[in-house]
Parts: structure tokens; C-alpha cells; sequence
């Protein structure tokens, strides 16, 4: 009679090989949740700064932003949409002498970091 099924030195090859996969999986599935938080930041970033940058296009006459909120809207209906929740501060400033806007968060990409 023969007789079919794994020996203990194959299932013991196997759980390894999963130990192994798991070791090295396991960090890099960590590591992508804070990288998706930050691009997800600074993709939000970016559409404020699109967002103010297009209502100065349209209203040349845009008053000056110091420190206000990203929120918006920004003249009309530029809005940037809602922010992630990662983000803990969002600030916009806006010069009109020199047209430079600088959007300022904190959040898990840092401390008072800007764009552009």
C-alpha cells in the first residue's frame, strides 16, 4: 500500500519559504502607507497652488494672502477640494508685487513644507 501526503521535511521547507517572503513583504507594505500620505499631500498642495494661481489669472487685481487657510475658495470658484487627513496645517501666501505663491503644510511629508 503506498502512501501519499507531504513529509515534515517539506512542510518545514515550505513555512520558510513563506517566513522569508513575509520578512521582506512586510516593511515594504509599512513603508507604502506613509508614501502614499505624502504624495497624497503634495498632490493637494499642488491644487492649491493651481487653484490661487488660476483666480490671480483671472482677477488681476487679486489681493494679497498672508498664512490664509488652503481651504478656499480662491476668488469665484477655485477650490483645491478637501484636504487629506495627514495634513495638519496648509497655509497659502500670495504676493502680488513679485506674483509668487507658496503653499506651507505639515503633515507626514515634514514640517513646513513647501511648494513649489
Amino acid at each position: 500500500m503506498k502512501k501519499s501526503g507531504f513529509t515534515l521535511i517539506e512542510l518545514l521547507i515550505v513555512i520558510a519559504i513563506i517566513g522569508i517572503l513575509a520578512a521582506v513583504l512586510v516593511p515594504n507594505l509599512l513603508n507604502a502607507r506613509r508614501t502614499a500620505q505624502i504624495r497624497a499631500e503634495e498632490a493637494y498642495a499642488q491644487n492649491v497652488y493651481k487653484a490661487v494661481n488660476a483666480a490671480v489669472a483671472e482677477n488681476p487685481n487679486f489681493a494679497a494672502l498672508t498664512n490664509s487657510p488652503c481651504a478656499g475658495p480662491f476668488g469665484g470658484a477655485y477650490s483645491p477640494g478637501g484636504a487629506p487627513g495627514s495634513i495638519t496645517t496648509c497655509t497659502v501666501t500670495y504676493t502680488p508685487a513679485t506674483g509668487a505663491v507658496v503653499v506651507k503644510w505639515t503633515g507626514a511629508a515634514g514640517t513646513d513644507v513647501t511648494v513649489p
